[in-house]
């Protein structure tokens, strides 16, 4: 008997489990329909057979769900509670009645009341200003004194201390305006003007709530037309450098005048310069963006240069002779600011080599790293090393001329062979390379291959005013002219000792 049920040990047991799995299954079907007989939501089903000719049955299972109506409760009042946050407020005043609900663009932000998102917070309107204030505050110590005068309260001067102190500027005169307003028959402290920088001031206005709600704006200016008158000895730039003149205007005043004069050959001793421009400065007496030249003048010995800056129709500005022809020429004949004329055009002897050779250019001295402009439009056609002319770049223009620049000390980074160029653009820094005794540059001007003095070279204005504009041109002198006679000198009988 042993033997029997160890042969079939593996069959006894898996007997016993198919039973153990039927017998819970009987008790899972029948758990299962006692929970639906029990459950809130009442089923009734009908079910139908249909045996076919073909012993095919099917099942058609319909289901009623009786839904159970909810019990009526009785109607009781309730009371509304009107409930405010002082922590929140807004500072305008909505009347949801008129809003226009109409579409809005889908680029605007949207609000969870409909209405746009605002750009920026906007200031509370204050129409019955009372008095204005403007002080100049001179240290944190000041301030407070001046806070605890004009405040009504402890509060008030510690929220107005916080908004003032980490914005103002202790150097600038006239940096907090404070301003009053009559509310309820006592007179507040409603706005603030607190002076930051060349560039930005902080307006605080004071809302319902007795919070100071501040903007950045833009720092006021004035704008201001300064005029100079000086005598010079040899050195224009250092002139004009010395009377702290902005830097833009020195730098546009040279490059006009380059076209037409040899800064180094033209001007004698008791030259006259005249210069008029204009420019915004702010409170600390800053200049603020770019100034503009309105008016320079040239009183060399035997002439008189005279440029008036003008708008023209088309909308280009430049600046025009009386006649209203444009001072530009198509190549200019110093490229160069501030620079000495160390060599002239022509036969002379070689520093180098010792003997008398011939110079096909001029030498503007200057030194190492300063500028040299283009002097005309054109296209850059060589751009590297020239043997002895070292660090050498050549730029082709209109009607067969070319300009040649040498013994540079590098070139400008956007500056390559097939670079096109405008005339002024800075398209290198002087240099000593190659055969050179010391920082300078080597200009030449060529004309199909024929190598021209660029001192005596005569060419025609570019632009010229037309016909029908010039009452209008007329006007605009007219209108300098007057500018220029009410407008009094800043230096005069300024002198600049000659350089050897």
């Amino acid at each position: 008997m042993i033997r029997i049920i160890k042969k079939k040990f593996n069959q006894i047991i898996l007997i016993f489990f198919i039973y153990v799995s039927i017998f819970g299954l009987k008790k899972f079907t029948s758990f299962n329909s006692n929970l639906i007989n029990t459950s809130q939501n009442k089923i009734s089903t009908e079910t139908d057979v249909k045996i076919d000719n073909n012993t095919e049955f099917s099942m058609v299972l319909k289901k009623k769900k009786i839904i159970e109506s909810p019990e009526i409760i009785d109607e009781q009042p309730f009371d509304t509670a009107n409930y405010s946050n002082p922590d929140f407020f807004t500072d305008s005043n909505v009347d949801e009645l008129s809003l226009n609900l109409s579409l809005v663009p889908i680029s605007e932000k949207i609000l969870f009341s409909g209405i746009p998102m605002p750009k920026s917070k906007p200031l509370p309107e204050i129409n019955n200003y009372s008095k204005h204030i403007s002080l100049s505050i001179k240290s944190k110590k000041h301030l407070k004194k001046i806070l605890r005068e004009y405040c009504k309260d402890i509060y008030q001067q510690n929220l107005v201390y916080e908004l003032v102190f980490p914005e103002i500027d202790f150097k600038v005169k006239d940096n907090l305006k404070l301003s009053f307003s009559d509310k309820n028959g006592y007179e507040i402290l409603a706005e603030l003007n607190i002076f930051k920088n060349n560039l930005h001031a902080v307006n605080a206005r004071i809302n319902d709530f007795g919070n100071f709600i501040s903007q950045y704006v833009i720092a006021p200016t004035e704008r201001k037309i300064t005029r100079h008158r000086i005598t010079v000895y040899n050195s224009i730039s250092a002139s004009l450098q010395n009377l702290k003149i902005p830097k833009k205007i020195v730098e546009n005043f040279i490059n006009q005048f380059s076209f037409s004069i040899d800064f180094q050959r033209d001007i004698n001793d008791g030259d006259m310069i005249e210069i008029l421009y204009e420019a915004n400065y702010t409170k600390n007496n800053t200049l603020v963006g770019e100034p503009k030249l309105l008016y320079s003048a040239m009183n060399l010995s035997n002439h008189k240069f005279e440029l008036f800056n003008y708008k023209l129709q088309n909308g280009k500005v430049d600046f025009f002779d009386s006649a209203g022809k444009s001072i530009r020429k198509s190549i200019m004949r110093t490229p160069i600011s501030g620079a000495r004329l160390s060599s002239r055009f022509g036969m002379r002897k070689h520093p180098i080599l010792g003997y008398s050779k011939m110079h096909r250019g001029v030498d503007f001295a200057a030194r190492r790293g300063t500028p040299i402009m283009a002097a005309g439009d054109g296209r850059v056609t060589f751009a590297g090393r020239n043997g002895s002319y070292g660090k050498f770049l050549e730029i082709r223009h209109l009607n067969g001329f070319s300009t040649r620049y040498g013994h540079l000390h590098k070139f400008n980074n956007k500056i390559k062979k097939g670079k096109i160029v405008k005339q002024g653009d800075i398209i290198g820094f002087v240099g000593n390379t190659g055969r050179s005794t010391g920082p300078h540059l080597h200009y030449e001007v060529k004309h199909r291959n024929r190598i021209i003095n660029p001192m005596t070279l005569k060419l025609p204005s570019r632009i010229e005013v037309v016909e029908s504009e010039m009452p209008n041109f007329y006007a605009n002198i007219s209108l300098t002219r007057e500018r220029l006679a009410t407008t009094p000198i800043s230096s005069s009988k300024r002198f600049v000792i000659k350089e050897n």
